[in-house]
């Protein structure tokens, strides 16, 4: 009977959790993972690698990043998930309107909201957790 109940209490949580994505974007590839969890995915993205020029099409990385919100929160939930898209500067530098266009792709790719960051090192799993536990 308890096993029960605990396993129908987790679930409830989880239908009202709101989880944190953590997404690095590398020139070819984006790197995430769910704060808290230890499961990394990677993904190639070959529409990132055109440095040339500024980027003008965001369909491909749409729908990059719909696959990867879609499989690191999976399943039905009241609350979509937030996502924090990282570029680090001495891998990928954005302009500042691919970093706007970024933002709104990422929302439209299933992300409740996105924040964007361009520190210079990787952010700690310390400072993820205090963002998440902000929300």
């Amino acid at each position: 009977m308890r096993r029960g109940l605990t396993q129908v209490l987790e679930r409830t949580v989880q239908l009202f959790s709101r989880p944190l994505i953590y997404i690095k974007v590398f020139p070819d590839h984006f790197e995430a993972r769910v704060v808290g969890e230890g499961r990394t995915i990677r993904r190639d993205c070959h529409a990132l690698d055109n440095r040339r020029a500024e980027l003008k099409d965001f369909s491909r990385i749409r729908e990059v990043l719909r696959g990867i919100v879609s499989e690191l929160a999976p399943g039905f939930r009241f609350r979509r998930p937030v996502g924090l898209m990282h570029f680090l500067p001495d891998q990928y530098v954005p302009t500042q309107s691919e970093l706007e266009t970024f933002k709104k792709t990422a929302e439209r790719a299933g992300v409740s909201f996105c924040w964007l960051s361009k520190w210079e090192t990787p952010h700690t799993d310390r400072e993820l957790q205090s963002i998440r536990g902000a929300l």
